[in-house]
């Protein structure tokens, strides 16, 4: 039986190899330049341009003891866009120091007098700006040293503004965080915390130039100095310094406890204190409210973010510390910190501290396992910061990202030959068409192997974590033994390159919990800091009985009915307890007008509420837009268009946003988010094919066919049915879905069929596919085209860390007009909101509804909400001058906001639910049945204005005339 499929294999692969000699001699041409591209496209982004091959070329370099001042007020140059300021109010003696603004570069020159490897440090003060991390980029004497200097962060300093307020059931609320800024001397660094040690760069003797590029947020800079950090000394040298004497005579009886949550300072604003009622001994504690009692837990997970506590100590000698911790997440590798005493770290033991996993609360003193480390404190205050760190695995995480970048360049390579659906009983002799498959398949398996075996070390050797990488590794070892076999393993390679991106953000994230950190003379002994089972069962009764008095689905203070307004919100807990927290401390302490707000999970609620008239909301926040025009008819909604003030709210939003809202001249309700597509591209990708990214439809067509015969693929829309596609086309020649005065669909006349003719044409002539996972073939590489809304932005920036750099965002195409200008209008997204007629308290409602969506609310929900959840939580707000206030780098939001000035909504009618239901019919008639698009677009907009009619008839509307 073996020798029979051995030869059934070779059979095979030599009629694969006839046909491809046929190929080659009936296409020869395109077949040589398609094979002459591939060597050029694809040369990897590999560790040729990293810190780790730069600094391996200057190992032997000296580190001399010099250290250069260069005064950021000295620049020798700068772009024309860079907003320069010398500022003299920002330090004590008022000299100057050197604004810089968020779009150009400021550079300056220096002199190095002795060859070797610097250390660079920048002081700097952060000035007030959009609140999220200063970015600039890096390059010496006119170019980028490595690639690890694109982005350099420069954080912010936050801090609590107060003690947490109550509600009135008790429950403490999270307080607000504020900026604290101060100057920080920085040393350049690695932003992912791959690299443990600060970046060294070497100078050769002589003038040299050092150029800051603004990426994100304005900063001031006083000063930036060139020289070497000190090698920090091991415990045992600095306990050596001290006689044995010294040691006995340390302090006793002395405990000093910090509560977690009484943080002093940190690096992010999402660093705030919350809750956890697991545990009766964590202090403070209550079985019925929700008490601030840690700090941390899944927010303070990434390489870089700090946390700083105060303490006082009430004489001089060596103390022990310990923490209070837990440890839930990551079962085989522990969470790291670093530890600082008073803005430095005392000695290497404590640069790396490893808090291991348990389900439960743990204590430790620090130590090495045999004894306990100890400090010497002077008496009086210092300050404690634990710093994320990924020291111990830090080599693995670059080694894996690394094989992550390198296994998907290749599959896109192998992709452009076989296309993402090969023939799995073809040989397509790939190990002659990319002559590195075979060694970049072992080259990889070899590290993948490698680095699981490294975290087994580290972990255990049961970690889980190694697991993913020893089955992808098993993989690639089949593959480049078989590669006649590659065809049919395609699916699961892309499987397993998914599953190894998801495998380098997870083992980023190394959360940890603080509940309190002991300051204590070396003869303390450990808390018990986990309840016995009395004390557990005793609080899992009160936990029950009070579950019968509280209504879990409120947020903060609870007012009685009659005098407060009444909000539903669609939106996580999370958001909402944002959204309640700026109620209570802006919103109702301005107007005395109380709010209840609840969280729904669906629109269904809303709808029996308001059908039984029984306790129905005052206002609906972030609920589908369709409900506006749909329950306005029905009488259910208050014609905002009629109250004071509209026309100034009206203001807030792009001038076509409240079209989907309006119908027979009222308007039911405002936008609270706004969504629109963009185009996404991979330029690393168009780059090397010299493709450029279009600017029309005629471009697209053309780059569309370009990159099909790579067997790539252009991705219209997110997949399924897009109706954003659909909607470009209509609204870039003029045409609309509808009559002026909404009676009827026009979606047959001339527009109309031409722009669906064009829309079906991309999947009937141009075989662009209907269902894909455009997040992730895009991450791939075999969609480097493809137009999707905005907010899969964050997405792209927060989940897809092995194309960061790589990607980047484009208005969409559009159509050109006479004037040679060119039309990117596009139709828009987004959730209502609404205010029901139902309401006793209309004139209250609609004050919360204008302090709602007013600039400064929406800016600084964004913001807490980013503060809170992280980047990928940013929000898509509609008020169009808030969105200027959130964090996008600047080059960015310059292209979100061009393409939100050609946003033309679509009108909502009585019936218009009917219009993508048949539209999507028709559609499928055409892509699917092979029918003629004249005629699907013909027969189903007529059964479209069928519907219309027969809503207008049920709501006493007048009919079109025939």
């Amino acid at each position: 039986m073996l020798i029979f499929e051995k030869i059934l294999k070779l059979v095979l692969r030599f009629i694969s190899l006839l046909l491809f000699i046929l190929l080659l001699i009936t296409n020869l041409n395109f077949a040589q330049n398609s094979l002459v591209n591939l060597n050029v496209i694809f040369e990897l982004i590999s560790k040729e341009n990293s810190y780790e091959t730069y600094i391996s070329r200057f190992y032997d370099k000296k580190r001399p003891n010099l250290t250069l001042i260069i005064n950021a007020i000295n620049y020798s140059n700068f772009s024309k866009d860079m907003d320069l300021k010398k500022l003299t109010n920002l330090t004590q003696d008022k000299h100057p120091v050197l604004y810089t603004g968020e779009n150009g570069f400021v550079e300056w020159t220096f002199n190095i007098e002795e060859e070797g490897l610097y250390n660079i440090a920048v002081k700097y003060y952060p000035i007030t700006g959009k609140n999220s991390a200063i970015e600039r980029e890096i390059m010496i004497d006119g170019k980028r040293p490595f690639n690890e200097v694109r982005i350099v962060r420069f954080e912010r300093i936050w801090k609590d503004a107060g003690d947490p307020l109550k509600d009135n059931r008790g429950n403490e609320l999270r307080p607000l965080q504020i900026e604290s800024p101060m100057w920080v001397e920085k040393v350049i660094d690695d932003a992912e915390g791959l690299y443990s040690e600060p970046f060294l760069f070497y100078f050769t003797k002589g003038k040299h130039t050092l150029r800051f590029i603004s990426v994100k947020e304005p900063m001031v800079i006083d000063y930036i100095k060139i020289f070497n950090l000190k090698d920090i000394p091991s415990y045992s040298e600095i306990i050596s310094t001290y006689n044995k004497e010294d040691l006995k005579r340390s302090v006793k009886n002395i405990i000093v406890k910090i509560q977690g949550e009484k943080a002093y300072l940190k690096s992010e604003p999402t660093l705030y204190p919350i809750y956890d009622m697991s545990n009766p001994l964590n202090e403070p504690y209550s079985s019925r409210n929700k008490l601030l009692n840690i700090i941390g837990g899944y927010n303070w997970r990434s390489s870089g973010q700090w946390i700083e506590w105060k303490f006082t100590v009430p004489e001089d000698g060596f103390y022990k510390i310990g923490f209070k911790f837990r440890q839930n997440a990551n079962p085989g590798i522990p969470s790291e910190r670093t530890l600082y005493i008073d803005g430095r770290i005392p000695f290497k033991e404590v640069r790396n501290i490893k808090f291991k996993y348990d389900t439960k609360w743990q204590f430790k003193y620090l130590g090495n396992g045999k004894d306990e480390y100890l400090f010497y404190l002077t008496k009086g205050e210092h300050t404690l910061r634990l710093k994320v760190t990924y020291e111990s695995i830090a080599e693995v995480i670059r080694n894996i990202l690394q094989c992550s970048i390198d296994l998907s360049q290749l599959y896109t390579k192998i992709v452009m030959i076989t296309s993402p659906n090969p023939d799995p009983y073809r040989d397509y002799l790939l190990e002659q068409s990319i002559p590195d498959l075979i060694p970049t398949l072992e080259r990889n398996a070899k590290i993948l192997k490698e680095n699981a075996e490294k975290l087994k070390i580290i972990g255990g050797e049961k970690v889980s974590e190694a697991a993913t990488l020893e089955r992808v590794a098993i993989q690639l070892e089949g593959m480049a033994k078989e590669p006649e076999t590659i065809a049919q393993r395609l699916q699961r390679y892309r499987d397993n390159l998914s599953a190894l991106s998801a495998w380098v953000l997870a083992i980023r994230e190394q959360p940890l919990d603080i509940d309190y950190i002991i300051v204590a003379s070396p003869d303390a002994r450990s808390p018990r800091v986990n309840p016995n089972i009395f004390e557990g069962i005793w609080d899992g009764v009160k936990k029950f009985f009070y579950s019968f008095l509280e209504d879990y689905n409120m947020i903060g203070t609870v007012y009685e009915k009659d005098k407060a307004i009444n909000v539903w919100v669609q939106m996580g807990r999370d958001q909402a307890e944002t959204l309640k927290m700026l109620i209570d401390t802006d919103f109702t302490p301005k107007t005395g007008i109380g709010v209840n707000l609840n969280i729904i999970t669906t629109e269904a609620a809303l709808l029996f509420s308001v059908a039984s008239r029984e306790n129905p909301p005052d206002v609906a926040l972030n609920v589908p837009r369709g409900l506006a025009v749909d329950y306005g008819i029905r009488g259910a909604l208050v014609d905002i268009s009629k109250l004071p003030g509209f026309e100034n709210v009206k203001k807030c939003f792009a001038p076509y946003a409240l079209v989907p809202y309006s119908f027979g001249g009222k308007v039911y309700g405002l936008p609270m988010t706004q969504d629109f597509p963009i185009m996404f591209y991979r330029a690393d990708i168009l780059g090397r094919l010299n493709i450029e990214v279009p600017n029309t439809w005629d471009e697209l067509y053309k780059t569309i066919a370009k990159l099909q015969s790579y067997n790539l693929q252009f991705a219209a829309g997110t997949g399924g049915t897009s109706f954003d596609i659909f909607n470009m086309l209509l609204l870039q020649r003029g045409g609309r879905y509808y009559t002026e005065d909404g009676k009827r669909c026009i979606l047959n006349n001339e527009e109309g069929v031409t722009a669906f003719k064009e829309w079906t044409n991309l999947y009937v002539l141009y075989g662009i596919p209907l269902y894909y996972d455009f997040f992730n073939r895009f991450r791939t590489g075999e969609m480097p085209l493809g137009i999707g809304p905005y907010t899969m932005y964050n997405q792209f920036k927060v989940a897809a860390p092995e194309i960061s750099g790589l990607w980047g965002i484009a208005p969409v195409p559009g159509r050109r007009k006479s004037d040679g200008s060119i039309d990117r209008s596009v139709a828009g997204g987004g959730n209502a909101i609404l205010i029901f007629s139902q309401t006793k308290k209309l004139k209250e409602a609609w004050e919360f509804v204008k302090w709602w969506v007013s600039t400064d609310v929406q800016a600084r929900f964004g913001r807490e909400l980013e503060a809170v959840l992280g980047a990928g939580a940013r929000y898509n707000t509609a008020n169009i001058e808030a969105m200027s206030y959130l964090p996008w780098p600047s080059s960015d939001y310059k292209i979100l906001s061009t393409q939100w000035r050609y946003l033309k909504e679509i009108p909502n009618v009585p019936g218009s639910y009917y219009v993508s239901r048949h539209l999507d019919n028709a559609f499928r008639e055409v892509v699917m049945l092979g029918e003629i698009p004249r005629e699907a677009i013909e027969k189903y907009t007529r059964e479209i204005n069928k519907e219309i009619d027969r809503k207008r008839e049920e709501f006493g509307l007048e009919l079109a005339k025939e």
